[in-house]
């Protein structure tokens, strides 16, 4: 799971969960979920990553290929420049070097 900002200049930014299954960050498909638990939440209370696609903070699954650089985005309520961001974020997503 990754918290990332996105917005676009007309409207307040907002923060997204990207969660993958798969537990690497390559092509696939990622989940998207809104993430605003987490100004209320203390680390310790955060729940688990979010996988139902029925949760109401569920914005959308976004398919990625690396390798082709191609992308699609199943849902309706991101906008092509939020998705931008989160779709550039995972294309250059490097892991950390040491394991927490």
């Amino acid at each position: 799971m990754v918290i990332l900002k996105v917005g676009t200049e007309n409207e307040p930014e907002k923060q997204v969960e990207i969660v993958t299954e798969r537990g690497v960050w390559g092509s696939g498909a990622y989940k998207i979920f809104a993430a605003n638990f987490l100004n209320r939440l203390s680390h310790k209370d955060i729940p688990s990553e979010p996988t139902d696609s029925n949760d109401p903070n569920f914005l959308g699954e976004i398919s990625i290929d690396k390798e082709r650089e191609k992308w699609e985005y199943k849902g309706t309520k991101l906008k092509i420049p939020e998705l931008k961001k989160i779709v550039d974020f995972i294309f250059d997503y490097k892991a950390p070097d040491a394991v927490y």
